[in-house]
Order: C-alpha cells, then structure tokens, then sequence
C-alpha cells in the first residue's frame, strides 16, 4: 500500500537483515517489509528489538508497524501486557534519541490499553486504519523531501540579476522600452527564450500574402498564421490566427482575412505582419507563466494550458529562482499530472523537456529584472519534446520611457 503511495521502501542492508535474524524465527522474512512469522506472540518488546534494528538502518527513514501490537494482553495472555508497556517505553524513547518515526497501525487501536496510551504520550501516533497509517506515512515522506530540498537552499531566495544575460535580449528590450512598448512582438518574446536555449519552431513574419506562400514553402507542411501586432495580445480575440493552412489558396485567404478581422477588432493597431509557424503535432497543451507577487516576488505557474488553464485552474506555483528538483515537483503537484503520464493508451510526454524550459524560464526572469511578466501558452508536450505555439513578455511599467 505504501508503495501506491508513492512512498520508497528500500532494501535492508545485510547487517541489518543478519541482526533480525538473530532474534526472529527462521522463517521471518527480512528484507522489507519485515514479516516477524510470529515471532512477538509470546515476547511483545521484540518490537521494540526490531524498531531499534531497523531505525539504525541508514537507508530507513521511518517505521510503520502493522498488526496486533496493544492487544497481545488481549488475544494471548495477559501476563504480555508488562512486555508490551516495556516494548512502548523502548520505542519512545528510541524515536526522541533517534529523531526518526514510527507510526502504528493495531487492530486494537480503539482499545485503549496502556501500552498504546504509552506511545501516544511519545507522540508515536496510533491508528486502526492501515490505509489512514500509510497516509500518515506518506505525508511524513513529502515532508521531509520538502525540508531537505529548503534546507540545501538560502533562507531567502538569492537572484543573481542579469548574471546570464544576452547582449541580443538585452537590445530586444531596450528597442520596446524606447519604443514605448511594455509588450514584446511574439517574436521578439520566442528569440528570447531561443536565446537562453530553449527549442524555438523556424517561423518568420509575412508582410503580404504571397510572402506568406514563399515562408509556406520554405517551412514545409501545415501552417499557421498569427497576427504580430504590439497592440493585440489575445490573438484568438481579435481573430488573427489561422490554423491548419496548406495551400497556396488556403495561406493568401487567410493571410488577408486575418488583416481585416484585426483592422474590424482594433483600426488603430500597430500591424507588423503575420507570423508564419508550422503546424504544432498534437499533445498536451500545458502552461508556464510568471508574475511578481506581491509577497513573494518572482514566481512561476506551470499547469494544463490552453483554454483548459481558465476552466480547470489546475496549476502549481513555485517562488523563483527554481532548481530541477522543485520544477519536477511541480509536475507533481497538479491533480491532472496522470494525463502528463499517458491515460487510455496514451504515451506519456516528455516530462524532462517540461522541466527543462522551466529552468529556462526561471532563468530568464534572472537574467532581465525589466521582466513583469511571462507567459507561454499553450506549450504542446509530446512524448519527443514539446512546440512552444505562443509566448508573451510584458515588461514592467516604470522601465519604459
């Protein structure tokens, strides 16, 4: 059950296999979990032998112990009851010198004996719920990964601003800032992440319709096109992207219809083009954003993307600068993490490439402290990497002139 919980149970160490079986029956099973084969039934503090044993194993972390532990007085002979208050006593005692649990599960819980009422007085927590003592354990382990990944970190989260960062993205910024823009051209946003290493599509902005067949051509397959334009960033919204293009006829018609549902949505933009970008294989559409808290500062959001992100809000969040270890764990956090791992057939994404453009991401926000925020949506993640399909980067409003 522990292990449906995700929760690791490693292999004794010989030495310690050796010492249980000094003490328990020859048929016990040693390895893990330990079967005692009967082996406390007329000596209850054999528990707390075995506790000790198994708690100085240095790949063991904690203990649960499962069975009839607090009723041995009640089901053999109550002579057992003084063994049983003694074993509680050593296994106290052992928790608060050792510093590691031990969680119970008896089928005596809501009896009450003493020798239980000893282990709740060490704080060693008792329950007649297997499923609830795994739960127990289970939330113990999260813990204690959480406090080991913090404690390995500074107390306060350390930026070091523009450390990485790129003489280009540096002029990329400065150009919008002196133009007055707080929003990056989509292009602008994806040379950026190319940049800091992150797989960008080969795509390019059409002036005119025919210039849009020949970018077409060069790219190969199905395209799409998408508006560039400083003062629209709800594509959707405004009508200008067009997907699944792949005739001549199909680019030029909505190369000129998208022009005319931007110039109907807004007369007054800035129209740079359209963004000729191949056609993004299917997958899942996750996610990434960042925003300056303010509380926390810099953080980073990472869940299902799309139109998806506004129904099901199904996304985690981490205070920046990130290592792999908290991007994995955010992977982890979202309830709609079994979809990342392949349902019905599926094949599951590449989680690594997800965790990768994470870090890019963090380390961006690093680099150019100009940065308000950052979005990436959708992000298609496959089983062979992930398509970055949009990208957005506003910069902060009293860095532009």
């Amino acid at each position: 059950m522990l292990s449906d919980y995700g929760v690791e149970i490693p292999l004794l160490s010989e030495k310690t296999q050796k010492k249980l079986s000094e003490i328990l029956p020859a048929n016990a099973s040693l390895k893990n979990p330990v079967d005692v084969a009967g082996g406390t039934d007329d000596n209850p503090s054999v528990f707390a032998d075995c506790a000790k044993i198994i708690l100085n194993d240095p790949s063991v972390d904690g203990l649960i112990i499962v069975g009839l532990f607090g009723g041995y007085s009640i089901r053999f002979a109550d002579k057992l009851r003084f063994m049983e208050e003694d074993a509680a006593h050593q296994m106290g005692k052992l928790v608060k010198k050792i510093g590691k649990p031990i969680i119970l599960q008896s089928l005596y819980a809501l009896k009450n004996t003493h020798s239980l009422e000893l282990l709740r007085y060490y704080g060693i927590p008792v329950y007649e719920s297997l499923g609830i003592a795994c739960r127990c354990v289970h939330s113990l382990s999260h813990y204690g990964r959480y406090l080991n990944h913090t404690e390995k970190r500074p107390v306060h989260f350390v930026f070091n601003w523009r450390q990485r960062a790129k003489a280009e993205c540096i002029e990329i910024i400065n150009k919008a800032k002196s133009e007055g823009r707080r929003a990056l051209l989509e292009t602008e946003a994806k040379r950026i992440i190319a940049l800091h290493k992150a797989p960008v599509s080969d795509e390019a902005i059409a002036t005119s319709a025919n210039e849009a067949v020949k970018l077409a051509k060069r790219i190969g397959g199905k395209v799409v096109l998408k508006i560039v334009s400083q003062d629209i960033l709800h594509k959707s919204d405004a009508g200008g992207v067009k997907v699944n293009l792949e005739t001549d006829d199909e680019i030029r018609s909505a190369f000129d219809k998208i022009i005319s549902n931007v110039k109907d949505y807004k007369p007054d933009a800035d129209i740079k083009g359209c963004l000729v970008s191949p056609m993004a294989d299917k997958g899942v559409e996750i996610i990434i954003g960042t925003k300056i808290d303010d509380q926390f500062g810099p953080v980073i959001m990472a869940g299902l993307g799309g139109i998806l992100v506004e129904v099901l809000k199904d996304v985690a969040f981490r205070v920046l600068p990130i290592t792999r270890t908290s991007a994995k764990g955010m992977l982890s956090d979202i309830k709609s993490a079994p979809i990342l791992n392949g349902i019905r057939g599926e094949q599951p994404v590449d989680k690594k490439a997800i965790v990768d453009l994470l870090l890019v991401v963090s380390e961006i926000i690093e680099s150019y402290p100009d940065i308000q925020e950052m979005d990436l949506n959708p992000v298609i993640a496959r089983n062979d990497g992930l398509s970055i399909v949009d990208a957005r980067i506003i910069l902060k409003e009293e860095d532009v002139k």
